[in-house]
């Protein structure tokens, strides 16, 4: 991947703020003095600071010290929301008030959870080149899946770098109109929750049958992540993969007897479309 040149501004230093700092200059895309953090958590500071980059108590500060990078290297520094939805309010005046300053519209990125491209847009009140991100949270390991939507006024062309930031934390950058965001946050925001709902009932299961917890668990940690490797690698679609293991009167046609007759399935189509259904309602 090309490197990022310019600079970023990071408003909170959250567990997705670090993961995307830690994935970008692994990869070599950021340099962590390229870096500057508004976190006004002491010690989620003095993480970052350890790693080079510069932090700040505030956002007003945080952004004192870009606009001043960038009257020295002459070239617009990128902003990073990775806020709390409930903060916005609370942050939204220093922003407003530095975007004020700005001759062109500037590049924001924002992996705010919930909050459509249009109610940010209204809330900075200023011209901006917003993207939309969720990444999800194997990108605490560089496996994440991220999505991107544009916001008003707003192109593809403009998002090549968000795609640079986002695949040094996971191999799969996504593009989507906004209409599937929630549907997204669902699938795959969620996602790592439902398999490890699947986990959970495989190591009780485990333990029922015989095994200790520690023993239970190791087993099921590689037959999860050797299967979903497979899933990845493979051409194969899951349906087939599956056909693949049960055979006509074995183990495995036991069991899917089982998750059958107690639609398992279909509960699971369910719960992910009542996760979109709730991200609806909560980006009103």
């Amino acid at each position: 991947m090309d490197p990022i040149t310019r600079d970023l501004c990071i408003i909170g230093g959250g567990t997705m703020a670090r993961a995307i700092f830690d994935g970008a200059t692994a990869a070599g895309v950021l340099s962590p003095q390229q870096v500057i953090i508004a976190e006004p958590d002491q010690a989620r500071r003095a993480d970052f600071l350890s790693k080079g980059a510069a932090t700040f108590s505030t956002t007003a500060d945080a952004l004192q010290e870009l606009r001043a990078r960038e009257l020295r290297a002459d070239d617009p520094a990128l902003i990073l929301l990775a806020i709390k939805p409930q903060v916005l309010p609370q942050v939204a005046p220093d922003l407003r008030d530095f975007l004020a300053k700005d001759a062109t519209p500037r590049t924001l990125i924002s992996i705010l959870a919930g909050t459509p491209t249009t109610k940010l847009t209204a809330e900075l009140s200023h011209p901006i080149r917003l993207i939309r991100a969720m990444p999800n949270m194997p990108a605490q390991i560089r496996r994440g899946v991220t999505a991107l939507c544009l916001g008003p006024n707003t192109t593809w062309d403009h998002a090549a770098i968000a795609e640079t930031l986002f695949r040094a934390v996971g191999p799969a950058v996504v593009r989507i109109d906004e209409s599937l965001m929630d549907a997204f946050t669902a699938l795959a925001g969620s996602g790592p929750a439902y398999l490890f709902y699947l986990a959970q009932g495989m190591v009780d299961a485990g333990t029922e049958l015989g095994f200790d917890r520690a023993t239970s668990t190791q087993i099921v940690q590689q037959t999860l992540a050797g299967s979903a490797a497979l899933f990845a690698e493979s051409t194969k679609p899951a349906a087939e993969l599956l056909a693949g293991v049960q055979s006509k009167g074995g183990t495995t046609e036991a069991a899917m007897n089982v998750l059958a007759r107690e639609r398992v399935h279909h509960a699971m189509v369910q719960a992910i479309t009542a996760a979109r259904d709730r991200g609806r309602e909560l980006s009103q």
